[in-house]
């Protein structure tokens, strides 16, 4: 089992919390806190998606990757994904939202276009802001759970 570092389990705690306002005894209407499904957390019942859906910034290994939504709302969307090892550059297609990752399982590796690489194994946490484009390379079997911040009008 994974065990997840405290400043981790915070953030992730907070996260959780943003996505669920509290509930009101009085009204009825008010939204319930979302559960994340443990079995997808796992890595069971997740959706393959594409191989050639990310061709075009490949540049080592072979993407098999697998995803599942655990929550979307109006601004906030969370899921996990995994992935055979592979390496992306992401220079002409960069993320498009800021991203909260937590490594669930292998491990990530992301370099800066300078060169500075960070690597991050399970239980750690990161921050990716909208405009990244440098290299992601997942090692192992990798699986995070995602969470992204959508831009209003998308």
């Amino acid at each position: 089992m994974t065990r997840i570092r405290p400043a981790c389990l915070a953030a992730l705690l907070l996260c959780t919390v943003a996505l669920a306002p509290a509930s009101h005894a009085a009204d009825a209407s008010s939204p319930a806190p979302v559960r994340f499904d443990a079995d997808k957390m796992a890595g069971l019942d997740l959706t393959a998606i594409p191989p050639d859906a990310y061709q075009d910034i490949l540049v080592a290994g072979e993407l098999n990757m697998r995803v599942a939504s655990l929550f979307e709302g109006s601004e906030l969307r969370a899921s996990i994904f995994e992935s055979t090892p592979a390496k992306t550059d992401h220079r002409t297609r960069p993320n498009d939202s800021d991203e909260f990752v937590l490594v669930l399982s292998g491990k990530l590796i992301l370099t800066e276009p300078n060169g500075t690489a960070h690597a991050f194994t399970p239980g750690q946490a990161l921050v990716l802001p909208a405009g990244y484009t440098g290299t992601w390379e997942m090692q192992g079997n990798y699986r995070e759970l995602a969470v992204l911040m959508q831009k209003r009008g998308r």
